[in-house]
């Protein structure tokens, strides 16, 4: 990429206005199609930029010092210390304890999900529900898949409205302040972001649930993740009485609770065996079971867990299923890695994908985020906790081992939080000053350690932030904002200004379903301020219209962290997202429009 725009800088001239719309084309482009990671594109933009001039080098790394930056990343060692707390476990056991009724759960847990991500970041309110969610479904026989996209849509609308509640409405008050000398307080954002997120849950536990696609199998729904659907590998034994026999007498006597999903073969490839082939020693087998299954194959047919997957040592603690987070480290890598990082305290008995369609072993399948993990934990539990939050894996089922959190610490944090809030919102204190407390106070109190505390710091978001203050700048200094505001005002120079706000809103929409809502605020708030500007406005309601734009990714699963979460285990598919999502942002932008000029005007 970079030596295709210097070869083209050095022989075709080119304004800096006509170099920074390429560059920014590119990379809109590279953020679109997702092949390579966001923070790596925008580095290399960035870079670029530096060697053809438009950024000095010494403003290439001034985004990583700007407030919203250290803010963010602040809020979620905030995020990471409630979770830690014990609070939302509290809340998850209160819930399945009075929950009766499928629109009381739908009701309860959207609105919960909303005001938790209105004081924490929304991803990290979403992923801490997303177990409780799970939980309760299984356990009144629910379809999750009903309850996931509403969770993962009311977790978003939720960071509308404070100032923390999401990196875009963050990043809107730091350009306010650079406006106007002083940013947006921290409940300034709920006077157009609460009517929006209220209305908006409303439909969705009325109306909009009925547009979730719920798939289901031979007339019933189909769980979230059916016990039954863990695969897991066995090698035939030497002492096995299954040696010589054919697949077709071994599937007949699995019945329906074993299914023989294919077999290893000698290239490391999984194939479907021939009904008249015979069982042969240390053949490897892929089987669909439930945890509870693999004891009795094991004692029946003389199968053994494949060594090279599960190599239990020590006294067992117990299976857990835990989820691939967003953020894990896991993603993109084998069992190889897991095995490495995992160490002695977890081993790994099975997996389960959305599909469960396997082609290699599973000692080479690649994770994904949305995977559930079947693992045993043993030794310390403290030490399991540690490789959970390590690995970023998310336990799914309330076990006697409580695996991550502490409920003793519930009070504390929370009074510390609210301190932290009420200095804020007062301003008594600097956003960046309280929360830095807050962190601290977090960290003497152990809901934070030390030596793991970088790891709760989602660094992408953080190097995407950093990287891409000082390339939206360049959209400012060589005029294209200003160029663009002007067409803008010209089209719509007879209409009421609402129509103007509409367009901002919309745009902003479209663009933060494609890449990363945080790069959309950024790009678009310099572009806001232009018009607001060119139309001798008050800059405030065009700064608003873009930060409840960027909060609606509700179109695809790419758009949002959220809507990526709950793809794989709601068994959803890329385009069921839009139907409920694309009547979700009309109503948004209907909503919106005439609170943005009743307030803020």
């Amino acid at each position: 990429m970079l030596p295709f725009f210097i070869l083209l800088y050095h022989n075709i001239p080119m304004s800096d206005q006509q170099l920074v719309a390429l560059i920014m084309s590119g990379l809109l482009i590279l953020l679109i199609w997702g092949r390579w990671r966001y923070d790596g594109v925008v580095l290399v933009a960035l870079a670029l930029m530096v060697l053809l001039g438009l950024i000095e080098p010494r403003e290439a790394f001034s985004g990583f010092s700007h407030p919203a930056v250290i803010t963010v990343a602040l809020v979620l060692l905030i995020s990471k210390g409630l979770e830690k707390s014990g609070f939302i476990n509290q809340l998850g056991e209160f819930l399945s304890s009075k929950i009766e009724k499928e629109f009381q759960f739908m009701i309860i847990i959207m609105f919960t999900a909303a005001f938790l991500s209105s004081f924490m970041n929304n991803i990290g309110a979403m992923a801490m529900l997303l177990p409780i969610t799970i939980g309760i479904a299984q356990k009144m026989d629910w379809n999750p898949s009903k309850f996931l996209m509403p969770l993962a849509f009311a977790s978003i609308l939720g960071g509308m409205n404070t100032k923390i509640g999401t990196p875009p409405n963050i990043i809107i008050s730091e350009f306010r302040e650079d406006v106007s000398g002083i940013g947006f307080d921290f409940f300034h954002f709920s006077f157009v972001g609460f009517p929006v997120s209220f209305i908006g849950i409303i439909f969705i536990a009325f109306l909009g649930w009925r547009l979730v696609r719920v798939r289901k199998k031979t007339g019933e729904n189909k769980p979230l993740i059916d016990l039954q659907e863990y695969l897991i590998e066995m090698i035939v034994s030497p002492d096995s009485p299954w040696i010589g026999k054919r697949f077709h007498a071994l599937n007949r006597d699995f019945g329906s609770d074993i299914i023989l999903m294919g077999m290893v073969s000698e290239e490391g490839t999984v194939r479907k065996p021939h009904a008249m082939e015979t069982l042969n020693q240390g053949d490897i087998l892929v089987l669909k079971a439930s945890p509870e299954s693999v004891a009795d194959i094991q004692s029946k047919y003389y199968f053994n867990l494949d060594s090279e997957i599960e190599s239990p040592k020590g006294e067992e603690l117990g299976v857990i299923e835990a989820m691939i987070g967003p953020r894990s480290r896991l993603i993109g890598r084998r069992f190889n890695y897991f095995k490495r990082m995992a160490g002695n305290q977890l081993s790994l008995l099975g997996l389960w994908r959305r599909g469960s369609k396997f082609r290699t072993r599973l000692a080479k399948e690649i994770f994904r985020s949305g995977d559930v993990l079947l693992l045993s934990g043993k030794q310390a539990e403290g030490d399991i906790g540690e490789k959970l939050e390590l690995l970023d894996l998310l336990p799914l089922w309330q076990r006697d081992l409580d695996v991550i959190r502490d409920t003793s610490r519930v009070q504390i944090a929370l009074i510390i939080f609210a301190i932290c809030i009420v200095l804020v919102a007062t301003n008594i204190l600097n956003i960046i000053v309280a929360f830095l407390l807050c962190v601290l106070a977090f960290t003497s109190t152990r809901l934070l350690r030390g030596h793991g505390i970088y790891r709760h710091i989602d660094w992408p978001v953080v190097i995407l932030l950093g990287a891409m203050i000082p390339i939206g700048g360049t959209l400012v200094t060589t005029g294209i904002t200003e160029e663009i505001a002007r067409l803008i005002v010209s089209s719509f120079f007879d209409m009421h200004v609402g129509w103007t706000l509409a367009i901002i809103l919309i745009v902003t929409m479209f663009i933060s379903d494609l890449i990363n809502n945080a790069a959309t605020a950024v790009i678009m708030a310099p572009l806001s301020i232009s018009i607001a500007n060119t139309m001798s406005l008050p800059v405030e309601p065009f700064l608003m219209s873009v930060a409840i734009g960027a909060s609606c990714a509700f179109l695809s699963p790419i758009g949002h962290q959220c809507n990526t979460l709950v793809m794989g285990p709601g068994n959803y598919k890329f385009g069921d997202y839009w139907r409920l999502g694309l009547p979700l942002e009309i109503i948004i932008a209907t909503v919106a429009v005439p609170a943005l000029l009743i307030v803020w005007f």
